[in-house]
């Protein structure tokens, strides 16, 4: 009877530990099939969250851009601001494309800053200057010369008349890949007499999307690279030497020096004949 009771008891134990393995795979099923249910509710509506995130961009794509910014006056297709000559004056056309991160317009400035103010002051010519901003990866913040290009229109749009100032304050100190902070980009613009309105535009970035969508896309089409010069439709290159681009743009359109030409020959002609005329 003892024996019995003994094997008894022992499969007893057996049949509860087999029980409890039992509840422990269950358990343990369970806990895995909770954790799919987790992962794949967590992985679907990740899914969800990009498919709408790439809609939404899909849609922004698909819609018209607004009209941008420019300065009073402008068309928005314009891609250039314009100064000195009205450009229905009849006088000579000068196109110049700058970057202000470009060291070579740092030259062409260095150079020629003084007869394009010259030119600008006389009316001798319609000065068109296109602000390009194909060299922001080029500056550390990968956004200087948009806000170097933003900023000169600024000023243009409070005053046309502090806009070379502002821009040959800006080439003279002219950085490196560090670009110029906002700060200072703002006191070159207020030393060079512009308004609070100016620096207003300057920080809302104002302008940027005219330099993004009009003037930059026409540089690259036209001229491509920086500086890029044209009198009266027609590439100039000999930027380089002083005093050569104003002297271009006045042949262009007949001024100082074919005018003197004219005249030296007519007076000459004119003293010769008449001693001729008495001599004989």
């Amino acid at each position: 009877m003892a024996a019995t009771g003994s094997s008894k008891s022992a499969q007893e134990r057996r049949e509860a530990q087999r029980e409890a393995l039992r509840k422990q795979r269950q358990s343990e099923l369970k806990r895995q099939r909770t954790v799919r249910t987790v992962v794949i509710a967590a992985i679907t509506v990740v899914a969800l969250v990009l498919a709408a995130g790439v809609g939404f961009l899909i849609y922004r794509s698909m819609q018209p851009e607004g009209p941008v910014a420019v300065p009073e006056g402008m068309s928005a297709d314009q891609p250039y601001i314009s100064l000195g000559a009205p450009e229905d004056s009849g006088k000579p056309v000068l196109e110049i494309h700058v970057d202000f991160m470009c060291p070579h317009c740092g030259n062409f400035e260095d150079i020629n800053s003084e007869d394009l103010a010259t030119m600008v002051a006389n009316e001798e010519a319609t000065v068109n200057i296109v602000p390009r901003n194909f060299m922001d990866m080029q500056s550390s913040s990968g956004d200087y010369s948009s806000r170097a290009a933003n900023a000169l229109v600024a000023v243009y749009a409070d005053d046309p008349a502090n806009a070379m100032a502002f821009q040959a304050l800006m080439f003279a100190n002219q950085p490196g890949a560090e670009g110029l902070t906002d700060e200072q980009i703002e006191a070159f613009a207020l030393e060079a007499g512009a308004s609070e309105q100016a620096i207003s535009d300057i920080q809302a970035r104002t302008y940027e999307p005219w330099v993004n969508r009009v003037a930059n896309p026409y540089g690259e089409e036209n001229g491509g690279g920086t500086p890029y010069v044209e009198i009266d439709g027609t590439t100039y290159e000999g930027w380089n030497q002083p005093g050569a681009l104003r002297e271009a743009v006045l042949a262009a359109g007949g001024g100082p020096a074919a005018s003197d030409g004219g005249e030296a020959a007519a007076s000459d002609g004119g003293e010769a004949a008449a001693s001729d005329g008495g001599e004989g």
